[in-house]
């Protein structure tokens, strides 16, 4: 369903507090469920399931959850223009499907925080981006990113030789994971310029599911191991899917993309601690302290208030 994109313009946000809120919570509500899920994932590795068979099954089983429910309650959201359906099918096969997979890889090969810390270095790439466009990038914000990216540097113990070379192919799959999770970003700000949340992730689940039948035929999926551990692929569905995704779309309409970008850095805090509680991950003091400046950059994030023409 369109909605005006005045709606969304940020003299309109800025005008209400309220909505800058709303859109922060939003942000690091979808974060800290994005950091429970890989917990969900790594489990579903661990009982034969590669990373990018989870990827294909989460993609697919969301869309078939999704779907009904739009078609019931609220058909309006699956209207779309003929013309915006190239950018919905990039926004599913690059923004969902590729970011996905290589997420995965990246948790496989990496300690759960390690590989998220790296992969939200994102924002660092938006505000660059931004900069080059000709907007306003406040010089508290470049403070913030540089902030969350030095808490990342002690979360992914890059300070220790031994450490990054353990790290190393790894590191180099969370790379790529960052580079296409901004692409999913900025792809987001632009479609929710135009479409609700719920079209946005409807149409994205579509196309990534196609991407993915294209690439391997759902027949060839594990379902053996799929039926037999049904509580993980339920947990990859609602908690590392639908859920978060419609938190951070939510966030994304509210807010400029390199900010949730910013704020969603609280993930990989999450995903350190849920890694350590429920894996047995295990990380050093200076990792933990790295953890706690990256809060430090959500939080001065959200100081800078938002301005026509900025970020």
């Amino acid at each position: 369903m369109a909605v005006d994109a005045d709606a969304i313009d940020a003299k309109a946000r800025a005008a209400v507090p309220g909505r800058l809120v709303l859109g922060y919570g939003l942000a690091l509500a979808g974060a800290a469920l994005y950091g429970l899920g890989g917990v969900i994932a790594k489990r579903a590795f661990e009982v034969g399931i590669l990373p990018s068979e989870l990827a294909q099954l989460r993609a697919m089983f969301s869309f078939l959850v999704l779907l009904p429910l739009l078609a019931l309650f609220g058909r309006a959201h699956l209207r779309v223009r003929r013309s915006d359906l190239p950018l919905l099918a990039l926004f599913g096969a690059l923004g969902i499907a590729a970011v996905n997979v290589m997420y995965y890889e990246s948790i496989s090969r990496l300690p759960l925080g390690v590989a998220l810390a790296i992969q939200y270095t994102a924002p660092l790439v938006l505000l660059a981006l931004a900069a080059l466009r000709g907007r306003h990038v406040g010089s508290r914000l470049w403070l913030a990113a540089a902030v969350t990216v030095a808490g990342c540097f002690f979360v992914i113990g890059a300070y220790d030789a031994s450490l990054r070379a353990l790290n190393a192919v790894g590191t180099g799959v969370a790379l790529v994971a960052m580079l296409t999770f901004a692409a999913y970003l900025l792809m987001a700000e632009r479609i929710l310029r135009t479409y609700t949340p719920w079209t946005s992730l409807a149409y994205g689940l579509l196309f990534a599911t196609l991407a993915w039948s294209v690439y391997r035929l759902p027949t060839r999926l594990p379902w053996d191991l799929a039926i037999a551990n049904w509580p993980l692929i339920v947990g990859v569905v609602f908690i590392a899917t639908l859920f978060p995704y419609l938190l951070t779309l939510g966030a994304v309409s509210l807010l400029p993309a390199a900010r949730v970008g910013l704020t969603s850095t609280f993930e990989p805090v999450v995903g350190a601690i849920a890694g350590f509680a429920l894996l047995g991950e295990i990380l050093e003091p200076l990792q933990i302290a790295g953890g706690a400046v990256v809060l430090a950059g959500i939080a001065l994030v959200q100081t800078v208030r938002l301005r026509v023409g900025g970020v």
